[in-house]
């Protein structure tokens, strides 16, 4: 699928050339979904499908973080591919040399005794009239890994989650055989570490910039169940108008608690009192100061529909967008 691009904030040509260079595989069948997509939400897939002409054209300063993330998955293939780096790694990190003779990259047949690692497979799958594909990251000994380049923010509050859970069932499901393991690991790498706020949150806040964090994953048949019945979804809502579609849920829109800030003194709006989570707090603590004050909901932000291709059609950012609960 050739893209068309815009530059609306002059990028220098020295980095456009870098953002517009674009190696992924698209999959030009109608019929195929790949693993990304999949997870998606089912009203952001359905407007994709009604709105083709929205995914090919993208602003070049928009891409930042999808080359930043395709530039360490690159590095990383080619670190992962080089057997001799490979084998000269895990000597420097003690391995025996038994066990660096073991290892065979993306090997065909798997002989007694062999290690198998497998590096950015490209796999696919049919059901129900549907090809689902994924090209996953690394597979160890049978255990998926994968990639991401994030913020901080994210790794805190566990926002993708569900996300990689799913996309990685889904990676378990199209290869069983070389995918054995009942989890994955999700390698961090953090786009906004500070050692500094590390120093001062030793509790909450990462203490180095990569980490890897292990999640479990679905069992093939509970994958499959998902994965039949978001295609039955998909296809039964396929060409429904967009007041007959579903919103997009809060943890699909990566949304923030909604806030209740009390102001004891209602001609005093600069600033809060005090935040509180529930509306019960707050209505407890205007009763403790008399009933005086006044509580003002604030919804919580949302943050997915920046990064959301159709969000130009999307009735429901409209609303959201006119109610201040995120900014393009």
């Amino acid at each position: 699928m050739a893209l068309e691009y815009t530059n609306k904030n002059n990028v220098s040509l020295a980095l456009a050339v870098f953002l517009m260079y674009d190696n992924y595989e698209y999959d030009e069948r109608p019929d195929s979904i790949s693993a990304t997509g999949l997870i998606r939400p089912l009203r952001q897939l359905v407007l994709s499908k009604q709105n083709p002409a929205l995914l090919k054209t993208v602003d070049i300063a928009d891409l930042v973080s999808t080359r930043m993330g395709s530039a360490i998955h690159k590095g990383c293939e080619d670190a992962w591919t080089d057997l001799d780096n490979v084998s000269n790694a895990l000597r420097v990190l003690g391995a025996s040399e038994d066990a660096i003779s073991r290892i065979k990259i993306n090997p065909e047949t798997i002989p007694a005794g062999v290690t198998p690692v497998y590096v950015e497979q490209r796999v696919e799958k049919e059901i129900d009239n549907f090809i689902i594909s994924g090209k996953y990251d690394l597979v160890l000994d049978g255990t998926l890994n994968d990639y991401k380049s994030t913020s901080v923010w994210s790794y805190i509050y566990d926002s993708n989650a569900d996300s990689y859970i799913k996309q990685g069932s889904i990676y378990k499901w199209l290869s069983p055989d070389k995918i054995t393991n009942s989890y994955m690991n999700i390698n961090y790498i953090f786009t906004d570490w500070s050692a500094v706020k590390a120093k001062a949150d030793a509790k909450s806040y990462p203490q180095q910039r990569v980490l890897t964090k292990q999640y479990p994953l679905w069992s093939i048949e509970e994958t499959q169940n998902w994965i039949q019945n978001k295609l039955a979804q998909y296809k039964l809502h396929s060409n429904t108008p967009q007041e007959g579609l579903l919103e997009c849920t809060d943890e699909e829109l990566w949304a923030t608690e909604e806030t209740f800030k009390y102001y004891k003194n209602p001609n005093k709006l600069d600033r809060s009192t005090k935040n509180f989570k529930t509306m019960n707090e707050a209505l407890v603590r205007k009763s403790a100061d008399g009933d005086v004050g006044i509580i003002k909901t604030i919804p919580g932000e949302v943050k997915a529909c920046r990064y959301c291709p159709v969000v130009s059609v999307c009735t429901q950012a409209e609303t959201m967008l006119t109610e201040g609960r995120f900014t393009l």
